[in-house]
């Protein structure tokens, strides 16, 4: 992922416009909400880790997978790295992805 839709400028540029990115290791979810003692990050964790688990019943590959939440932490959109290869334009569809993000968020 981030040597293909993340190094593209159009995806930085609308990346660092108008979201925080985070990059986390699954792995490490489940030590950010048993661990930590703040309740803002357990929850961004608990949040991130309930749709990861979701999507890996469903059958996706757990590998990599592009979340949006709100600033109140709710998912507004969820994108597995999988979904996005099968397109032939994939940065288009990453932005477009991002784009149809913001418009949930209104």
């Amino acid at each position: 992922m981030r040597a293909v839709v993340l190094s593209n400028s159009k995806v930085i540029k609308q990346l660092n416009k108008h979201y925080v990115n985070v990059f986390l290791l699954i792995r490490d979810l489940r030590a950010l909400q048993k661990e930590t003692k703040d309740e803002t990050v357990s929850r961004f964790a608990s949040t991130v880790s309930t749709t990861f688990d979701a999507a890996v019943a469903r059958g996706v590959d757990g590998s990599v997978n592009s979340f949006v939440l709100s600033p109140q932490l709710e998912l507004i959109s969820h994108l597995p790295y999988e979904d996005l290869t099968q397109n032939e334009a994939i940065n288009e569809a990453y932005l477009t992805f991002l784009k149809d993000a913001l418009t949930k968020n209104k």
